[in-house]
């Protein structure tokens, strides 16, 4: 004979599983993959492709919405918007998924953008790893633990740093001073960002 309490956690146990399968058959990217899996059965390989086209493209756009929360807030005295996220195709201005934000103060701005599965990445891992042209290009600073290369001159500049050779981060400023532009850069969570999936 079960007690009233052992009783009580079974029937709720047994009214939040079929949430619990709900929740999860209402998630579109397993709806999708579930469809795509049906065509593949039926042969029809042409819409199974094209659906697990569209899975992969829903899952890039979690991702992207994941990668935004790591756009810092504003500064004291500055102000931003919304962070966005987007995923450009392989084929425009190199592919991959970006995260960008901007933020204004009078006639300053500063634009910070996340990049990540590119091929654009490669060049800027491969300056990172050659201190000589890395030189060239600009001033190593070294951004929270992370390799950094800033750029400066006449009020405007930029800063660049790989991450787990995986994400390139970029601060870019106009009418600022370089204290601001490396207050943004060492304001963002680059250790956040390097433990993202």
């Amino acid at each position: 004979m079960l007690s009233g309490k052992t009783a009580g956690i079974i029937l709720c146990l047994c009214l939040l599983v079929p949430s619990f399968i709900v929740a999860e058959e209402q998630d579109p990217v397993l709806q999708i993959i579930e469809k795509a899996l049906q065509e593949y059965k039926d042969q029809n390989y042409s819409n199974a492709a094209t659906d697990l086209d569209y899975a992969s493209q829903l899952i890039r756009q979690k991702k992207g919405e994941a990668l935004a929360a790591f756009l810092p807030e504003a500064m004291a005295g500055w102000t931003t918007g919304e962070g966005t996220s987007q995923v450009t195709a392989v084929s425009l201005f190199g592919g991959g998924l970006t995260a960008e934000r901007e933020y204004t103060k009078d006639t300053a701005k500063i634009n910070i953008t996340i990049l990540t599965d590119s091929p654009l990445l490669q060049p800027m891992i491969m300056m990172f790893s050659n201190p000589i042209f890395a030189a060239s290009a600009g001033q190593f600073e070294l951004i929270n633990g992370y390799k950094g290369i800033t750029k400066y001159q006449n009020n405007s500049g930029d800063v660049n740093i790989v991450v787990n050779n995986r994400f390139l981060v970029t601060v870019k400023g106009q009418l600022i001073s370089r204290e601001e532009l490396l207050d943004y850069a060492k304001n963002i969570d680059l250790k956040g960002i390097a433990n993202l999936p």
